[in-house]
């Protein structure tokens, strides 16, 4: 696992787009001794600047817990947000996951954000 964001970036991309890690791992990339609110928004902040998202969209403050980091500007990305954040262009992204490979991805999202 990465020591900054640019490595966590690097593995995720490995990792096909979609890694998981625990919060310890954010916390320590993130240099913070404890997961209080502010170092729980600092950190969805800088995977967001660094081209990342995260689920589940409230980052947890337990360090055993795991998170799945994926890239922005993905399927990937897409797929998550048409389930968070339902609209028309969101509906449309899931229709057109018939594809075999698509419904994969799809049945994926769905499992890690428990929908």
């Amino acid at each position: 696992m990465g020591s900054n964001y640019e490595e966590l970036r690097t593995a995720v991309t490995a990792d096909g787009g979609l890694h998981i890690v625990t919060m310890g791992v954010l916390r320590d990339i993130q240099g913070a001794g404890r997961l209080g609110s502010r170092v729980l928004d600092t950190i969805s902040g800088q995977l967001e600047s660094h081209g990342m998202g995260h689920i589940p969209k409230e980052l947890p403050g337990n360090q055993d817990s795991p998170v799945r980091i994926y890239l922005l500007g993905t399927t990937i990305a897409d797929t998550v947000d048409a389930v968070h954040n339902p609209s028309l262009k969101g509906d449309a992204i899931l229709r057109g996951a018939g594809d075999s490979e698509a419904r994969a991805q799809l049945q994926k999202v769905r499992e890690i954000v428990g929908a």
